[in-house]
């Protein structure tokens, strides 16, 4: 079906009802279109075939979406087909500026987004996100397409399961988003997260240290993202920092490693 028959169906209208269908272009590892209809406005999905080899897990997506609506800092669902990839959500409005997330208010904001996110209660028969076995199955799938890079040298491979298992061994899990980026969030309030294909039962300090490394945040940026969380442990943030980095770089690497 088109994204266009997709949206009709979710909506319950004829296609003839959606008045446009576009394409929204910062999607990684989906297809997307922005389709209208004369009173709503819902965004359509599809998933590629890169999903799986990246670690996205759709069944823990649809679990989580389902919490995060609810609770209002999620998309609302409209309908779903997790066999054929398919996800239609409510649209919630255009997604932030990057310069909005350097604003001492706005990472105000963001702090206790985050804190709202991870008083949660997480749904029954949510997958972990285990760090250690995250970066594991990123090296297998590259040792497996025979790339190799600094990425994959013996030190820093021993060097990131080493912090990845220091952080787990001392985590207290809870629902993250595990992907926040001005791309994943809609400035309504409050906030709103979307693309929610990296969440599962994770250590709370990986959301932080996400938006930290995309946006780059200095120390002082970092301190008041702390604060508004309502936490205290800098050396923990620094330490989950460079191990989001180096997990981030290892999906790039996979991704940049499979056919299109």
């Amino acid at each position: 079906m088109s994204p266009r028959e997709l949206a009709a169906r979710a909506l319950d209208v004829d296609p003839r009802s959606i008045v446009s269908v576009d394409p929204i272009k910062h999607g990684l590892t989906n297809e997307s279109w922005l389709a209208r209809s004369a009173h709503d406005a819902v965004v359509v999905r599809i998933s590629n075939r890169q999903w799986a080899s990246l670690q996205i897990d759709r069944n823990a997506e649809s679990l989580v979406l389902d919490i995060v609506s609810r609770a209002g800092i999620g998309p609302e669902v409209i309908a779903r087909d997790l066999q054929r990839g398919v996800l239609v959500t409510r649209y919630l409005g255009p997604t932030c500026a990057e310069s909005q997330m350097v604003d001492p208010l706005f990472i105000g904001r963001l702090g206790r987004l985050l804190r709202a996110l991870h008083s949660l209660q997480a749904p029954d028969g949510l997958r972990e996100v285990h760090l250690p076995s995250v970066i594991a199955g990123y090296l297998d799938t590259l040792d497996t397409l025979g790339r190799t890079s600094a990425l994959t040298s013996v030190d820093m491979r021993e060097r990131g399961i080493a912090r990845a298992i220091e952080i787990a061994d001392s985590s207290s899990p809870c629902l993250c988003h595990n992907d926040v980026h001005h791309l994943n969030l809609v400035d309504r309030e409050p906030l709103r997260l979307i693309d929610w294909e990296y969440a599962g039962l994770g250590e709370p300090y990986f959301d932080l240290a996400s938006v930290c490394v995309y946006h780059d945040y200095s120390m002082q940026q970092r301190a008041l993202l702390l604060e508004a969380y309502q936490a205290t442990d800098a050396p923990r943030l620094a330490k989950c920092c460079w191990l989001f980095e180096y997990i981030r770089d290892l999906w790039l690497e996979v991704r940049a490693s499979i056919p299109q």
